[in-house]
C-alpha cells in the first residue's frame, strides 16, 4: 500500500508539472517580425519592383 501511494504521488507531481509547463504563458506580448522582405533591401526597391 505505501508503494502504491508513493507511485501515485510521483505521478501526480509529474502530471502537475507538465500541465503547469504547458499552460505557462510568458508575460507581455510576444512580437514577431511580420514581413517577407529580404534582409538588407530597401522598401522602395521592393515596393515598386516589376
Amino acid at each position: 500500500m505505501p508503494m502504491k501511494l508513493t507511485m501515485l504521488a510521483v505521478a501526480y507531481l509529474v502530471v502537475g508539472g507538465f500541465l503547469l509547463a504547458v499552460s505557462y504563458q510568458p508575460s507581455g506580448p510576444v512580437t514577431t517580425q511580420k514581413t517577407d522582405r529580404v534582409a538588407g533591401s530597401t522598401f522602395l526597391v521592393e515596393r515598386f519592383a516589376g
